[in-house]
């Protein structure tokens, strides 16, 4: 794994800097004294503090740098010099930025320059002294370069893990922003889907009796003006509620504070619903209706409307329908049924109608279907589960929606 660190140029800039002041400290104090061959110690003294500049931007440089910084000491068998402190640093800032090089060539070298060092300064120690001495300082530069190794893996480890939380913050960060947007989304295209569902039951079923209405009183105006009346009166009122129904959708979708909403559709006003469509649809219904959920109540006033609509729509104009609402204490059944050719009529193309009645009925956990039945016309028949089949859960989720 790459570990994220600052530019080339600022690391090379901050630790040419380093390397100049060890310079200054380590290797400039060996002027002031003069000592055996002392041109080839500040050659290879300065080489070895050179190596700091390399350190983290071109690491296996400086190791290359302070290795051959190392061995041209050795080989010319100078004294030690201050400026193999380097050494551990190097160890350290390899085994900090490379990967398995680092183990490969990294520590062998400085393994072997822990041995070979001290024994090319122990010439100048006395023989009987030289074996506590050696091993001494072998045991030193050996504990110097295996810290320094195990300290820059460790740190190498740790920047790793950091970089590897960093990541995985941002992928759950970015998969978080993914979901929220899908979630959006998904709850946008839910809401359009009801809007245009709510619309389409409105205006379809109001437009269909208004046109009904509106052919019955052209056929009648003049053998019975006083129907001709009724109509234009049945006309205005729906044509008024649906205009309040669509004002309330689009102040919605507006999002206005002050958008006034009345009372839900639910059992109570499918007779007048039906009435107002004429006197050719008969409704078999319970004239007392038990309180049920608002979410219940709306599907089932709905599926009658959109069934009510589609037979004015498609039926023909001397069809007859009939619906029944039937209540017990499991679920609500509707069933709509006429003799009509709406079953083979290609009408105004095709709608979403009968699509949306499924998908609120589905919706609600109950059954339906739609369809030509035998014996000519066309039949809707659903099924409603009162919440007391579903649990109190649903009961709550249904009156909140």
């Amino acid at each position: 794994m790459r570990i994220p660190h600052l530019r080339a140029p600022s690391w090379l800039l901050y630790d040419g800097a380093a390397a100049a002041f060890a310079w200054v400290v380590l290797v400039l104090p060996m002027f002031a004294y003069s000592t055996e061959r002392l041109d080839e110690s500040l050659i290879f003294s300065t080489l070895m503090v050179a190596s700091l500049a390399l350190r983290r931007t071109w690491p296996l440089w400086g190791v290359a740098v302070c290795a051959g910084a190392g061995i041209g000491m050795v080989v010319s068998a100078i004294p030690p010099s201050p400026a193999v402190v380097i050494v551990p640093i190097i160890v350290f800032s390899a085994a900090r930025h490379l990967g398995r090089e680092a183990l490969l060539v990294v520590l062998p070298l400085g393994l072997a320059a822990a041995f070979v060092g001290p024994l090319t300064w122990m010439r100048r120690v006395p023989f009987e002294e030289r074996f506590l001495t050696g091993s001494l300082l072998i045991t030193l530069c050996l504990s110097l370069v295996v810290n320094a190794y195990l300290i820059g893996r460790r740190a190498r480890s740790h920047a790793e893990r950091s970089e590897l939380d960093r990541t995985l913050a941002e992928e759950r960060f970015l998969a978080g922003s993914r979901d929220s947007r899908q979630a959006s989304e998904l709850a946008d295209n839910k809401a359009r889907a009801e809007v245009a569902r709510e619309l389409h039951d409105v205006v379809a079923h109001s437009l269909s009796v208004i046109v009904v209405q509106a052919e019955g009183a052209r056929a009648l105006a003049h053998k019975k003006p006083e129907a001709t009346l009724d109509a234009l009166d049945v006309i205005a009122t729906t044509g008024r509620s649906s205009i309040g129904e669509m004002r309330r959708i689009v102040s919605l979708l507006r999002g206005e504070s002050d958008a006034a909403f009345g009372p839900t559709p639910s059992l109570p006003q499918i007779p007048e619903m039906v009435a107002k469509a004429g006197d050719r649809i008969t409704l078999e219904m319970p004239d007392e209706v038990p309180a049920v959920p608002d979410s219940v109540g709306l599907t089932v006033f709905r599926v009658l409307q959109e069934s009510v609509t589609n037979f004015l729509k498609h039926a023909g104009p001397t069809a007859e329908a009939h619906a029944v609402v039937a209540l017990d204490n499991d679920a609500i059944d509707v069933r709509v049924t006429d003799d009509g050719i709406g079953a083979h009529e290609s009408g105004d193309g095709p709608g979403s109608g009968v699509r949306g009645m499924r998908e609120r009925v589905v919706a609600m956990g109950g059954t339906f279907k739609a369809g030509p039945r035998l014996g000519g016309g066309y039949e809707v028949r659903a099924r409603i589960p009162l919440p007391s089949q579903l649990g109190r859960s649903w009961l709550t989720k249904g009156q909140g929606e």
